[in-house]
């Protein structure tokens, strides 16, 4: 997702040596970050012959005839209603045929009853991998991509998905050998894959689909209701080199449906994970009806400039416009002090207009608008003088309310006075708007310290620090150098939108995996890492599964605190850090932990142990309901912020206050052993913050010695 190309060399920071015993497939353990390297490349040229040449050739007539139908067991069912698809424009494009209801029953039995042959299909899947990523097959999923979504630049996703695949195939190795030793159980519910119509290549077939499949977990690939037809021709691709390998066609689903069938299967299947890359509107319809949705969710991504500059100008226009804003991390809103109208017609001026995608796939173009692509104008955005399609507003405050509006060509500016630009009062503005909205990604350009307080002050998982002649862009992220990414919800209503937050790279199978009780009571009566000693008498009081979960996450935490430095660094390309963080750094946002009536130590402990190992210990805040009875073993953490109150006393305070996260416990809970690093995720920030340049020894001194990244807090609180 990005227009920087390179090898990759293994490099890190150097950090304090620990005792690990913490699995590779753990997010920025050492472990994960030794499986950066080595990795294959890819040759772009020939990816974008083969699509141009794929595309020109193509018969535009056969997705009529061999419409999109349900694929059950390699057996293709007709019989049911047809309808025609439309490309990303609302374009005819070809012809699909819904299950029956009958069928859709079919499906359904198959999820409930299917048990997959076998657990280990990593060779296999692995040889089919790069077959499908290598010509010919490759150019033909770039173009059909290319003709249904308007892909302008599917030739970097291949690039890229290549390096980022061995990365995970890695981590997908670690998680099985930790299954073999019976630490954790991979559990094998058929996986819900909602294909992304931007990535698809990269998300879909790859992480969600190859990834799962090669360690025994079936997969149902569901149709969509737009952009649906190249989906559906990978999924026939994989068919056939399943049968070629021998791999039980029962493994690989494809289920054309309809919305109301997909809620039936999905209400009937509660012990399914699904994996959806898509709005929040769709992912919080999806998980009422679906719990086990990891879902990666959109938000107004940023750039802010400190001064209007022509390389400044670009980057504003390429950021807005990438595949005419059909890309996750494509810009929404910019931030740029003293900004004029004219300045905005000039950003958006030289944008190309184009009629078909083999126009931007022949010039190597990625940011073209497309001439057919309009919308209706809006009455509180103005048209651009020089290019009417494209739609702006500006204030001198972050907008109130934003919406994404998907593949539209439309902004938002933010322009306050220089002097107002500079305040606190403005940067805490900024901050806590960015915390609301939760956009992907923050570009930074111009001021190095105010980036750094940005990092700081907010949770994002991509922050790109540029200069005003060599800015960054808001659509940069490489996963498979260390520039590790999510897409995630505003931390308070996680739980809204998703299961899980979702982090590349990392082991899609380990986001429906929990620990074995074996292991657990194994850890349990074993040693806190080091420095953490104290911890024995303060959870000693814990069950056997929560003490072993409790020392688990400790042991998790004590091997991957801090930066680790990423893999940009020695290619000459952009140098990163990535790591796990603390909540923003701002007084007043805590965490609040709500323990109401019926909450026990058993329940709490877990979520009370991160932030009390950590620096985040002061971040935090546990309302006790006195019915509880939790008072004297809470009296043992030193320091720890405790208010006893009643329900009715917590939400007239909670009224008054404005915390970055809120989790209510009840005592109805029981337990759920998921990795450490999924835990922690729904508590703690992760992703990575980089510098445009290469080799940037000033920007690693400056920001690996931020107060943001999560550390260890050796010794009972002081405070």
């Amino acid at each position: 997702e990005d227009r920087a190309r390179g090898s990759s060399v293994f490099s890190r920071i150097a950090l304090p040596a620990m005792a690990s015993a913490t699995p590779a497939y753990q997010f920025a353990s050492k472990g994960y970050h030794a499986a950066f390297a080595p990795q294959p490349k890819i040759e772009p040229d020939g990816l974008r012959a083969a699509a141009i040449d794929y595309i020109k050739k193509f018969d535009s007539k056969s997705w009529y005839n061999n419409p999109i139908r349900t694929i059950l067991r390699g057996e293709h069912m007709t019989g049911g209603k047809g309808k025609t698809t439309c490309d990303a424009f609302g374009r005819e494009n070809g012809a699909q045929i819904l299950a029956t209801d009958a069928q859709a029953e079919e499906v359904l039995r198959h999820v409930k009853n299917y048990k997959p042959p076998q657990v280990d299909y990593r060779a296999a899947m692995r040889r089919i991998d790069t077959k499908i990523l290598s010509l010919p097959m490759a150019g033909e999923i770039i173009g059909n991509q290319a003709l249904d979504f308007g892909k302008q630049d599917g030739i970097t996703e291949i690039v890229e998905s290549v390096e980022a695949n061995a990365v995970e195939q890695r981590l997908n190795d670690a998680l099985f050998e930790d299954e073999q030793k019976g630490n954790v159980k991979i559990h094998r519910f058929p996986a819900f894959i909602g294909c992304v119509s931007n990535f698809s290549n990269f998300l879909d077939l790859c992480r969600k689909v190859l990834r799962n499949m090669e360690l025994g977990v079936p997969v149902v690939v569901l149709s969509r209701s737009n952009t649906t037809q190249h989906c559906y021709r990978w999924f026939l691709l994989l068919l056939d080199l399943l049968a070629q390998e021998g791999i039980d066609s029962g493994m690989l689903t494809y289920f054309s449906c309809d919305i109301e069938q997909t809620k039936t299967l999905f209400r009937a299947c509660p012990e399914c994970p699904a994996y959806f890359t898509c709005s929040r509107e769709v992912a919080e319809s999806v998980k009422k009806n679906l719990p086990k949705i990891m879902s990666s969710t959109g938000g107004p991504n940023t750039m802010v400039a400190t001064k209007y500059t022509p390389e400044i100008s670009t980057a504003l226009r390429y950021s807005a416009m990438i595949e005419n804003k059909g890309q996750c991390t494509a810009m929404r809103h910019f931030v740029l002090p003293e900004c004029t109208p004219e300045m905005v017609d000039e950003i958006f001026k030289p944008t190309p207009v184009i009629n078909h995608v083999l126009e931007s796939l022949e010039s190597k173009g990625f940011a073209g608008l497309y001439a057919f692509n309009k919308h209706a104008s809006r009455s509180d955005y103005k048209p651009v003088p020089s290019q009417p399609m494209i739609q702006w507003r500006m204030a001198r405050r972050p907008p109130l309310e934003i919406e994404e509006r998907w593949r539209e060509p439309v902004v938002d500016i933010t322009a306050p006075s220089s002097s107002d630009f500079r305040s606190e009062v403005f940067v805490r503005e900024l901050s806590q708007w960015l915390i609301k909205e939760q956009p992907i990604t923050l570009a930074v350009n111009g001021d190095e310290d105010l980036a750094l307080k940005l990092f700081e002050q907010t949770g994002l998982g991509i922050y790109t620090v540029g200069t005003l002649e060599n800015p960054g862009l808001t659509a940069q992220a490489r996963p498979q150098d260390g520039e590790c990414f999510g897409e995630f919800p505003p931390r308070a209503q996680l739980n809204t939108y998703t299961h899980l937050p979702v982090i590349i790279p990392s082991s899609t199978p380990g986001y429906n995996t929990e620990y074995t009780p074996e292991f657990l009571d194994r850890v349990a009566k074993g040693a806190y890492p080091p420095g953490l000693e104290y911890c024995e008498e303060l959870f000693k009081g814990c069950s056997a599964p929560v003490l072993g979960m409790v020392k688990t996450l400790c042991i998790y935490l004590a091997d991957s605190c801090g930066p680790k430095r990423g893999f940009g660094y020695d290619k000459g390309d952009r140098t990163s850090l990535f790591g796990l963080q603390r909540p923003p750094l701002l007084e007043d946002s805590p965490t609040v932990f709500r323990a109401a009536a019926g909450t026990t130590f058993d329940e709490l402990a877990p979520y009370l142990a991160p932030f009390y190992v950590t620096n985040a210990r002061s971040q935090f805040v546990v309302s006790v309901d006195p019915a509880c009875g939790l008072s004297a073993q809470l009296g043992q953490f030193q320091g720890l912020r405790v208010v006893s109150e009643d329900e009715q006393a917590f939400q007239k305070r909670l009224a008054s206050i404005l915390p970055y996260n809120l989790i209510t416990l009840s005592g109805k809970g029981s337990l759920e052993p998921i990795l450490a690093m999924h835990w922690v995720s729904r508590l703690f920030c992760m992703g990575h913050i980089k510098s445009v340049k290469s080799k940037d020894d000033a920007f690693l001194a400056k920001f690996s010695a931020s107060r943001k990244w999560l550390a260890m807090q050796s010794g009972a609180s002081k405070l």
